[in-house]
């Protein structure tokens, strides 16, 4: 039987009831992670750094032919710019087609690891007992309100759930679009000359 968000959805948040009950006891009950949580957690934070870096390549492959190479400006972006700026210099600079349309759809899929990508990098991890889970934490308030706006009272932590029921089929899709991500910053590199003239054919 295929597990929905549905499904998904419930178990966080009968684990979040769980832990607000108590959230010391619940903390003291947590157990390490295993081997396999640890290169599940690296392979994404790798996974999401590889297409972090060729989504600047795009961008600036796309803005060298387009303006010139006085407008490369991927280094100076944050990491919450990179993919929206992915997209609005598609929408800017590829006309209609398959690369348009599948650089979007895989910058859509990626980022919404983004903060899985951060929570795992910097957040404590522990697995949730008895359950395919894993509960994080922190204390650093400004890793706290970075997370969802709130500020973080002195004494409390502040936690995420993350289910791993599904999150072998979640690392598939995110290799499977930073590959076409790649792919896509490969050939433009090699090809800004011809993106350039083809560009101002259109012109």
């Amino acid at each position: 039987m295929s597990i929905t968000q549905e499904d998904l959805n419930a178990k966080v948040a009968e684990i979040k009831q769980k832990v607000d009950v108590d959230p010391e006891k619940f903390l003291i009950s947590t157990v390490n992670l295993t081997d396999a949580d640890c290169a599940l957690m690296g392979k994404l934070i790798q996974l999401y750094c590889f297409a972090d870096l060729n989504a600047r390549r795009i961008i600036d492959a796309l803005r060298d032919a387009s303006m010139g190479p006085e407008k490369r400006n991927a280094s100076l972006l944050q990491d919450a710019q990179v993919f929206p700026k992915l997209r609005e210099t598609i929408a800017e600079v590829l006309p209609d087609g398959n690369d348009k349309e599948g650089i979007i759809k895989a910058a859509d899929t990626i980022e919404m690891h983004r903060i899985h990508r951060h929570t795992f990098a910097h957040w404590a991890a522990r697995r949730v007992p008895g359950e395919e889970a894993l509960i994080l934490y922190t204390k650093n308030a400004r890793e706290a309100e970075r997370r969802d706006g709130k500020p973080l009272g002195t004494n409390y932590l502040k936690y995420a759930i993350v289910s791993l029921l599904t999150f072998d089929e979640e690392i598939k899709k995110l290799a499977g679009h930073g590959d076409y991500i790649a792919q896509r910053a490969a050939e433009y590199e090699r090809n800004i000359e011809l993106i350039r003239k083809t560009l101002a054919e259109r012109r």
